[in-house]
């Protein structure tokens, strides 16, 4: 099966690696990026090819859109998650299966997508996304999973994008409400650096401490696979960034609270803005690297166990971060287009994809590594923080 997808936010930092790869599939008929930055779409597309077309997502123009939007197979969202209602709201009018690479939808959003008949996913890059492929392929193996503990590292620069600076701010805040983990049948809050774990990752990071993160696929995985006794995701930057935020809570210059003066932003959002005019789009030499691993703890054939899996990617420089997220929702993405599932609604990835498909597709690639290792567990717990 063929099929046409829309990709809004299509020449950014990932939704240009998100149309790169897709361009290049046989399955995939036709790529329309849609953008308001147009002079960068139109690069993008005349690089790639007669099966890329651009379409205007500026808000005056949005009939196009909508056109575009009613005839596809799939539109994906590859903007900042801070759009995210805005999008979603357009697919929903044009009655298309939605994915974006991270939200975090209400129940009245969910409700909303079994009304209109469309199947909506979130998390198509790799955390969220091939992290919760990862787990799913282990439930499917083990006999009983006990505890899933999802880790990552994203080593950049602060602010080598506007959405990638957004992402920042938005996990690391004091004030995210959604910054939990899950441990004896129940949610619990965690501040900015709760949850201190280390965690080995190829070089150029090497062992470096995580710490809790609002990612979805800590709720997502609890309600997919209700058995979880303890679910976590833990994620962290360069230590210069996790200072520079540590003194920005301690500050109070993160809170949702409104600027004093009526000038409409948030004091994060004000704060993001200055970052951004003061070092908004640097890049560095120092090696950057978007990596995951996931400690499955469980019985298999009878015996406790800890699964670990590990990704890696070539060194790709500055492109990195938008490369490894942008090729592992592709993959996503040319599953739900041209293999649709029978179902409407939100589905979690680790629900909606099947493993072995998934993994396949995105081993064709042959660009993100993903090694597997089991060992006997002797019973430590990895919840409880590790080391000092």
């Amino acid at each position: 099966m063929t099929a046409r997808i829309v990709v809004i936010g299509g020449a950014g930092e990932v939704g240009r690696w998100v149309v790169e790869d897709l361009a290049r599939q046989p399955e995939i008929d036709e790529v329309v990026i849609a953008e308001v930055a147009l002079e960068a779409a139109e690069t993008l597309a005349a690089r790639l090819g007669s099966k890329v077309r651009v379409v205007s997502a500026d808000g005056p123009s949005r009939s196009a859109l909508m056109e575009e939007l009613k005839t596809a197979a799939l539109v994906v969202n590859c903007t900042s998650h801070v759009f995210f209602d805005e999008i979603f709201e357009l697919a929903l009018a044009a009655q298309v299966n939605y994915a974006d690479l991270i939200s975090e939808p209400s129940d009245q959003q969910r409700r909303a997508a079994e009304e209109a008949g469309i199947l909506a996913v979130s998390g198509l890059g790799i955390s969220p996304g091939v992290t919760q492929v990862l787990v799913r392929q282990a439930v499917d193996d083990f006999d009983q999973v006990d505890e899933v503990h999802v880790n990552g590292v994203s080593w950049r620069t602060i602010a080598p994008s506007k959405g990638g600076l957004e992402t920042v701010l938005w996990e690391l805040s004091e004030h995210t409400p959604t910054r939990q983990y899950f441990q004896d049948g129940r949610f619990r809050h965690a501040g900015y650096q709760e949850g201190s774990r280390w965690v080995e990752f190829p070089e150029p990071v090497g062992r470096h401490r995580v710490y809790y993160v609002p990612h979805p696929e800590t709720t997502s995985l609890v309600r997919s696979f209700p058995e979880i006794k303890f679910c976590a995701t833990r994620v962290s930057w360069r230590d210069e960034i996790m200072d520079d935020v540590r003194v920005l809570n301690r500050y109070g210059l993160l809170d949702d609270s409104p600027v004093a003066g009526g000038v409409g932003l948030t004091i994060r959002e004000a704060v993001r803005d200055r970052i951004w005019e003061v070092v908004g789009g640097q890049r560095d030499d120092r090696g950057w690297a978007l990596m995951c691993t996931v400690d499955i703890i469980g019985i298999l054939d009878g015996r406790s166990v800890l699964r670990t899996y590990s990704t890696s990617h070539p060194a790709w420089g500055h492109d990195t971060t938008g490369r490894v997220t942008g090729v592992c929702a592709a993959v996503g993405a040319q599953l739900l287009a041209c293999e649709p599932p029978d179902a409407v609604g939100w589905i979690a990835p680790e629900l909606v994809f099947d493993p072995g498909s998934f993994l396949r597709v995105l081993e064709s690639r042959q660009c993100i590594g993903i090694t597997r290792s089991d060992q006997d567990f002797g019973g430590q717990q990895l919840h409880r923080p590790l080391g000092n």
